[in-house]
């Protein structure tokens, strides 16, 4: 992906987090203190906490920590207490209005105080909070500190990765006494046709205790004076819609008089001529812009996403987007991006997300809880499709009917919490995220043993309620264990609107839907997680009632590791893996990498997924029988073996044959199996050189790749996407090491150690590769390459100038690379 893709979407993003005209919205990101463990009294206001490490969020300590076997439920990294303490002055904007104070997310069991008071709790680490903090400021100008602890010292609390900190976004909301709610506009696509669409607004406004003043502390009531408790005012709403290009297309106005102390609702309907529809290829973003006056004065305004598009879910056409017949091309995703952790920003998502497109996937499912608010902004920007999901554990666990299960999934999982706030957290997500035109469906839970049980169906019943109150547009679905020898309880799946099965071919066999479908002949089926086997998906293409599927995984992840292919699938390993008691830090069988280096089968994928011609080639590695459904990720894209050494040989393409070249002699013109949805296999006998393969449509080359094969590790490679970096502190840009033969061709099994030194305006925050059986550190200044592959990462510094990065390795010659650190006003 190209630094020119990233950057528009980072600018949209932040327009719709931060981009209101009369509302105040403050990033609390910078100049926070950390302090790991306990810190007794730090709740208090002059607390002293000069001696506490400065840090910027998002921030995720489980992330700069080493790599130890005594971290085994958080993916081989600490996890505990943390405090974090900031200052703010209170705002002078709409003095005597409402403060909010806005989490994104905080992992987990947030305490937060403002001046020494207790605001409240959050166990969930993925749903958004906030807190009113109108009564506890101070007066406008003076400072007031914030303080927030986190503990996640139970593990295990969940079953992969979860991070440990504010990972997510801090805000300071300030508005007017009267006002939009917080998620206070749900703007809706009614209906679409000749004369255009109708788009409706409901808008939630809420008024507090006006401030008093000389003309209002007090009014006449017949007998004399009395103390205001009941003023009202006029007030105007004016919502804007505004389409692709910020012009006005729609306009409504509303007017009612408000009395303090009141919630009140607008609704407003408008119609847009000729809409630019959302689709995956077209995602046209309208905005929706609203702006509440008091007495004829602008007191706050909202900024709100609106994709203008319809969606249908049934057996008989399965899914439609605006009336158009489509397959859901999807991949299951976890929030933790490799060096980061789970304190990804817009750039890491743009990225990948513009990755995973390239190879013709249309959705993601956010597994298996919600993600940050910038993810849903990039997926309506970028056209990316979500299933956006809740909750990975509901109250019971897996050996639920076998014994008394004393707890849930996880030891100290959500179960603990589950009562008190499911419908909290639900709402939440739902609330935050309805707006979104990327998001088609909800999912209230993955792989719930309750599903298996009485005690399941009103918690369903329920949680599919709170789904259509909050938002009737869209199926709610549950996603179901395949593999649980249990059958589900008899009528759950009915409860939701589109079924979702995970390893449905584990369930069913090779009938794959066909007997659910016979369950349930009028409702549309998902393969809401499926393994990468070809036959799955010409089950969906043979069955219109299957709208698609969520491959698992769509990029590697933390924790949950697994030796699914065996110790020789990885090449050029040399590594001392003793230290992790598992073997593995991670899951490694993702479409892409944690560095950014697609697999066979992304290639696969985008042969079967995308119409953009292409055709790359690679060569079988060998599984187990195990691992069979894992034959084309781990194919290897190089020509590098044994002298007359027989290798089967894949060539992914879309084109209609391919020609392959060994050494310029012809190999034969080629077909792919476009019944079965196979990949071109071909057995050659290998001798060095260079093997070409020619995609051609109606006889004419279109495209074109080659395996040539590398010589001895001679120089080390850098590139970078990024064209310059922001003087902010907190902007970063990702660099890719290869080490490379004297010609430029990677050489695969290259596993040197590799250093990475930065000097100028910015600094190494660390220097990683993909490999899963590693314990170096993510935030070493080195490490092996895997596969000729590392990564290094490196932020911006808060002065203007030059930043200047040097990669070098033993025994070879070093590459260097420069990048302008620019401060922007």
């Amino acid at each position: 992906m190209t630094h020119r893709r990233i950057e528009p979407t980072i600018s949209y993003v932040e327009r719709m987090l931060d981009g209101t005209d009369y509302r105040s919205i403050t990033s609390l990101m910078e100049n926070w203190r950390c302090h790991a463990g306990d810190a007794s009294g730090a709740q208090a206001a002059f607390y002293d906490d000069s001696a506490w490490q400065i840090v910027q969020l998002p921030h995720d300590d489980s992330a700069e920590s080493d790599f130890n076997a005594a971290y085994p439920a958080n993916g081989y990294v600490r996890s505990g207490v943390l405090w974090y303490r900031t200052s703010f002055a209170s705002p002078q904007r709409h003095v005597g209005g409402k403060r909010y104070l806005m989490f994104d997310g905080a992992a987990m069991n947030a305490e937060v105080w403002v001046n020494g008071r207790c605001l409240g709790t959050h166990p969930y680490a993925f749903t958004p909070f906030w807190f009113d903090l109108t009564p506890h400021l101070r007066p406008a100008g003076e400072e007031n500190v914030l303080a927030v602890k986190v503990d996640a010292s139970l593990q295990p609390f969940g079953r992969s990765y979860q991070g440990n900190g504010l990972f997510r976004r801090v805000q300071l909301i300030v508005t007017a006494p009267l006002h939009i709610d917080v998620w206070g506009v749900v703007a809706r696509t009614e209906s679409i046709d000749s004369g255009g669409a109708v788009i409706s607004v409901a808008t939630n406004i809420s008024v507090g205790r006006y401030p008093e003043t000389k003309w209002n502390a007090f009014v006449w009531q017949g007998n004399g004076m009395a103390k205001n408790n009941e003023i009202s005012k006029n007030c105007r709403l004016r919502t804007t819609i505004l389409d692709p290009e910020d012009r006005e297309v729609a306009v409504a106005e509303s007017e009612m008089t408000v009395p303090q102390f009141g919630k009140h609702r607008f609704e407003q309907r408008m119609r847009v001529s000729k809409p630019a529809l959302w689709s995956p290829d077209q995602p046209n973003l309208y905005r929706v812009h609203s702006v509440l006056f008091v007495e004829n004065e602008p007191a706050d305004d909202a900024l709100t996403p609106l994709g203008i598009r319809t969606l249908l879910f049934t057996a008989g056409n399965g899914f439609e987007l605006n009336g158009v017949e489509m397959k859901i091309k999807g991949v299951c995703l976890h929030q933790d991006a490799a060096i980061f952790g789970g304190a990804v920003q817009t750039p890491t998502w743009a990225n990948r997300l513009a990755m995973l497109k390239e190879a013709g996937c249309n959705a993601v499912r956010t597994s298996h809880h919600p993600f940050p608010t910038e993810f849903y902004h990039a997926c309506d920007y970028l056209g990316m499709m979500v299933m956006d999901e809740a909750f990975d554990e509901w109250r019971l666990g897996w050996d639920r009917g076998y014994s008394d299960s004393p707890y849930g999934k996880n030891v100290y999982g959500y179960y603990l919490y589950f009562d008190q706030w499911y419908e909290t957290d639900l709402r939440a997500m739902l609330r935050r995220d309805r707006n979104h035109p990327s998001v088609i469906m909800w999912s209230v839970g993955n792989e719930i043993p309750d599903l298996y049980f009485d005690e399941g169906i009103p918690i369903l019943r329920r949680m599919v309620e709170i789904c259509k109150e909050e938002d009737d547009t869209r199926p709610v679905t549950v996603c179901a264990e395949g593999n649980h020898l249990l059958r589900l309880r008899e009528g759950i799946m009915d409860l939701v609107d589109v079924p979702g099965y995970n390893y449905v071919a584990s369930r069913e066999g090779d009938a794959y839907y066909e007997h659910l479908h016979a369950e349930r002949p009028n409702r549309a089926l998902l393969g809401s997680e499926t393994e990468f086997e070809p036959e799955h998906w010409k089950r969906i293409m043979q069955n219109p009632y299957v709208i698609g599927q969520f491959l698992w995984v769509g990029i590697d992840y933390l924790g949950e590791g697994a030796d699914v292919l065996g110790e020789d699938s990885a090449l050029g390993n040399t590594f001392d893996i003793s230290a992790l008691a598992g073997g593995r830090r991670g899951w490694g069988f993702g479409l892409i990498d944690s560095v950014g280096t697609p697999r066979g089968e992304y290639y696969f994928r985008r042969s079967i997924w995308d119409d953009v011609p292409f055709v790359r080639l690679a060569v079988r590695q060998p599984v187990p029988a195990a691992g069979e459904t894992y034959a084309y990720m781990n194919s290897q894209f190089h020509w590098n073996w044994s002298e007359g050494e027989r290798k089967k040989v894949y060539v992914f393409t879309n084109c209609d044959v391919a020609e392959l070249f060994l050494n310029g002699r012809s190999l034969g013109v080629l077909a792919k199996d476009t019944e079965n949805y196979r990949a071109i296999e071909l057995d050659v006998n290998y001798v060095p050189g260079t093997l070409t393969a020619v995609g051609l449509n109606e006889g004419q080359p279109v495209c074109e790749d080659t395996l040539v094969t590398a010589g001895g590790a001679a120089r080390l490679e850098l590139s970078c996407d990024s064209e310059g970096l922001s003087a902010d502190g907190r902007d970063f840009a990702e660099l890719r090491i290869v080490v490379v033969d004297k010609d430029g061709h990677i050489v695969p099994d290259a596993a040197h150690l590799i250093s990475v030194t930065v000097q100028g305006s910015g600094s190494l925050l660390g220097v990683y590769s993909a490999d899963v059986t590693s314990s170096e550190s993510y935030r070493s200044a080195g490490c092996r390459a895997y596969r000729g592959i590392a990564a290094a990462i490196v932020r911006a510094g808060r002065d203007p100038g030059a930043i200047a990065i040097e990669a070098s390795a033993p025994g070879l010659s070093s590459a260097s690379w420069m990048l302008p650190c620019v401060k922007h006003e």
